[in-house]
């Protein structure tokens, strides 16, 4: 398997997210990461280094295959809740965030 087809078995098998989630997270166009997903433009450097960096994943797993998939020292509750996420709806999406800020104030004072 080569690695732009391990991006999109990330995305769609083991995030469960659409093209426009996953783009919009690693602020790159959907057509953009569609390509890559198919292998018609390159994977670059700053892209691989985004898609690790947001979702904790191992640039080795990407480039090789090589397991494990995730960063050994994430938090496995990072992971299921970015899978959860990914799944609501825009109007839950907002809700949740407005929920997440209203805790942070809490926490804070």
């Amino acid at each position: 398997m080569e690695p732009y087809e391990r991006i999109r078995q990330l995305r769609k098998k083991i995030l469960s997210m659409t093209l426009e989630e996953f783009s919009n997270k690693i602020n790159m166009s959907g057509s953009n990461l569609g390509n890559i997903e198919t292998g018609r433009i390159s994977l670059t450097e700053r892209v691989l280094s985004d898609i690790c960096r947001t979702f904790h994943v191992r640039q080795d797993w990407i480039a090789t295959g090589t397991e494990p998939i995730f960063e050994e020292d994430s938090d496995p509750l990072d992971v299921e809740i970015s899978k959860l996420y990914a799944s609501l709806s825009d109007e839950n999406k907002r809700y949740l965030y407005g929920y997440m800020q209203r805790l942070l104030e809490e926490q804070q004072s």
